[in-house]
C-alpha cells in the first residue's frame, strides 16, 4: 500500500491545479489591477470558449491538460463553473464567496494575490497556505525582492471595517484629518419611472465601490459555510452592516412618501413622527445571493396588506448571466446595473428570472406601509 505524506499530497494537487488552470483576464475589486494577462492567453480563451455550446461537456484543456468535465450553459458560463470546479478541487470551495467578492474569477487571478490581500480578506490559515502555494508554484524567487520572507499571519479579519465602509476623509491640515459618515444630504437617487400607473420605480442606492464593500463583508460573514449560496441571510448578522447602510436607507424610506404620496405623511421636527412607513420585521433588510445556474423566484407577490419591495443589485452586471424581474402587468423584465434598485409594491405580481451562471447577490427589503 503507498502512502503519501500530507505535505506530498499537498504538491500533487497543485502540479494537477496548474495543468487544469486557465490564464484568462481579471475583473478587479481592487483600486488597481492585481493581475496582468496576457493578450495571448484572452485570445486563447476566448477562442476556446466561443466553441462551447451548451449542456454538460466533456473539456479538454487547450495546453494539452486532463480533461475537467464543466457544466455550462453558454460560452460566457464557461469561465465561472471552471473556476468552481477548480477551487473544489483545490480544496477552498468554502473560499469561493471571499475570493469572488475580491474580483478573483480564476487560478490565474488567485495566483497573483500577495499575503497581505489573502490575510485582509478574512480567509484562515488553512485555505491561506493553499493559497500561498498556487501564488507561488511558479514564482521566480529573484522577482519577489518585495516579499517580507519573515511574514507572519495574525488572525483573519474583515477587510471592510464598518466604521469606515461609507465615510468620507476630510483633511484637516498638516496631514491630519478624519474619516466622516456622509450626512443624509449626500446621498442622490436618481429615481427613473418605470410605470407611474403601476407606481414602480428604478434609482440607485449604492456606489459601485459600496457595493464591492458589502459583498465582501456579507461574505467574510458567511465564510467557511457548507452552502456557498443563500437565500435570505438578514442584514442584521452581519457585524457592522446595518450601521453602514443606515443613512442611505433612512433617507430613502423618507423619499418613499414623495413617490407614494398616498401614504401618511410623517410629522415632526425632521419629518421622522407619525408616518406609517417601516421594515416590515426586523429581519429587513436581507441578503440573497445566487451561485451557479439557479432557479429564480416564481409569480408572487411579496404581502397581502400594502407594502413596498426593494430590491437592489450589488453584484457587477457581467459577474453573471440571467436574472432581472418580471412584472406582468407591464408585460417586461427590468434590470439593474450594480448599485441600482427597483422599487415596486409588494402586491404587484412579479418573478425573478433564472440565473444561468456566475454569482448575484441582492439586498433585499420589504417595507410596511400600514
Amino acid at each position: 500500500m503507498i502512502t503519501m505524506s500530507s505535505s506530498s499530497l499537498f504538491a500533487l494537487s497543485i502540479v494537477f491545479l496548474r495543468l487544469i488552470d486557465d490564464s484568462y483576464s481579471f475583473h478587479p475589486y481592487y483600486s488597481t489591477p492585481l493581475i496582468s494577462s496576457s493578450s495571448y492567453n484572452r485570445r486563447r480563451h476566448h477562442d476556446f470558449a466561443a466553441t462551447l455550446d451548451g449542456a454538460t461537456v466533456e473539456v479538454e484543456h487547450p495546453s494539452g491538460g486532463p480533461e475537467v468535465v464543466v457544466a455550462v450553459t453558454d460560452a460566457s458560463g464557461y469561465e465561472a463553473d471552471l473556476f468552481v470546479s477548480q477551487l473544489d478541487m483545490a480544496g477552498l470551495m468554502s473560499c469561493h464567496g471571499i475570493l469572488h467578492a475580491s474580483g478573483c474569477r480564476s487560478l490565474s487571478d488567485v495566483r497573483e494575490l500577495t499575503r497581505d490581500q489573502m490575510l485582509s480578506m478574512g480567509a484562515v490559515s488553512s485555505d491561506r497556505e493553499i493559497m500561498i502555494g498556487i501564488s507561488t508554484m511558479d514564482r521566480d524567487e529573484n522577482n519577489d525582492e518585495n516579499e517580507n520572507e519573515n511574514y507572519v499571519f495574525s488572525h483573519p479579519r474583515s477587510s471592510s471595517s464598518s466604521s469606515m465602509l461609507f465615510t468620507t476623509f476630510v483633511d484637516g491640515g498638516d496631514g491630519i484629518g478624519s474619516h466622516q459618515h456622509p450626512s443624509m444630504d449626500d446621498v442622490s437617487f436618481d429615481f427613473e419611472v418605470i410605470c407611474a400607473e403601476n407606481e414602480i420605480f428604478k434609482g440607485r442606492l449604492f456606489t459601485l465601490d459600496q457595493c464591492n464593500r458589502l459583498k465582501r463583508m456579507s461574505e467574510y460573514h458567511a465564510y467557511d459555510t457548507s452552502n456557498y449560496e443563500w437565500r435570505g441571510m438578514a442584514c442584521k448578522t452581519v457585524p457592522g452592516f446595518l450601521p453602514a447602510i443606515d443613512v442611505a436607507f433612512r433617507r430613502l424610506l423618507r423619499e418613499l412618501y414623495t413617490l407614494y404620496p398616498g401614504i401618511r405623511q410623517p410629522t415632526g421636527e425632521g419629518g421622522d413622527e407619525g408616518g406609517n412607513i417601516r421594515f416590515e420585521s426586523d429581519s429587513e433588510p436581507h441578503l440573497v445571493k445566487y451561485a451557479g445556474k439557479s432557479s429564480g423566484s416564481p409569480l408572487h407577490v411579496d404581502t397581502e396588506h400594502v407594502s413596498i419591495t426593494i430590491n437592489v443589485l450589488l453584484s457587477d452586471s457581467s459577474d453573471f448571466g440571467g436574472g432581472g424581474t418580471y412584472i406582468p402587468a407591464i408585460d417586461r423584465t427590468i434590470m439593474l446595473e450594480q448599485g441600482q434598485m427597483l422599487i415596486h409594491p409588494g402586491c404587484l405580481a412579479h418573478a425573478g428570472a433564472d440565473i444561468t451562471h456566475g454569482v448575484r447577490q441582492i439586498l433585499v427589503a420589504f417595507v410596511e406601509c400600514r
